[in-house]
């Protein structure tokens, strides 16, 4: 929306054949968009190019696009998740141009894709929220992992600070 109100700057679809969500949007310093959320389209039909994880994994799979800061397409786009159902909630960015995403997921850690951490397996319940860190190309996750305890969890907000530390919130 322009900075006066007064109509659109761009306006389009990501998507596929299924039921497409988005959650949650960060703009970095460059005006590039960061789009958080999740679909059910299946491991084909989604315009997952790049990256960081090329095909889907069963359920609903989230999802991670950076959109070009002129609208005129998408720098990468890849799901987040494992077997189970997976939702992105909640995106930032830093000014490196990394990605920050928030949600939760009810896939267990042998096909979530997690690495380093923060917590490495699925704690119970049905859900435990998770955090992933896509690096700046969007090729790779720097990091992806749990946060929870026994019972359902869920992770709903995203901010990072300067030197790249990641405050998320949830249930």
């Amino acid at each position: 929306i322009k900075a006066a109100g007064t109509g659109l700057v761009d306006a389009g679809y990501i998507g596929g054949s299924g039921d497409d969500q988005g959650a949650g949007i960060a703009v970095d310093t460059g005006g590039n968009a960061y789009v958080a959320g999740y679909t059910d389209t299946g491991a084909t039909g989604f315009p997952a190019a790049v990256g960081p994880k090329l095909t889907g994994g069963g359920g609903r799979d989230a999802f991670v696009v950076k959109v070009r800061a002129d609208g005129t397409g998408l720098t990468y786009a890849g799901y987040i998740g494992g077997s189970g159902d997976d939702r992105g909630t909640g995106i930032a960015a830093d000014g490196a141009g990394n990605a920050y995403v928030v949600g939760n997921t009810a896939s267990v850690q042998s096909s979530f894709p997690v690495t380093v951490g923060p917590d490495l397996t699925h704690n119970g319940g049905n859900y435990d929220a998770f955090i992933a860190k896509v690096n700046s190309t969007g090729s790779a996750f720097t990091y992806a992992g749990y946060i929870g305890g026994l019972g359902d969890d869920r992770g709903t907000g995203i901010a990072v600070d300067g030197a790249g530390n990641a405050y998320v919130t949830g249930y």
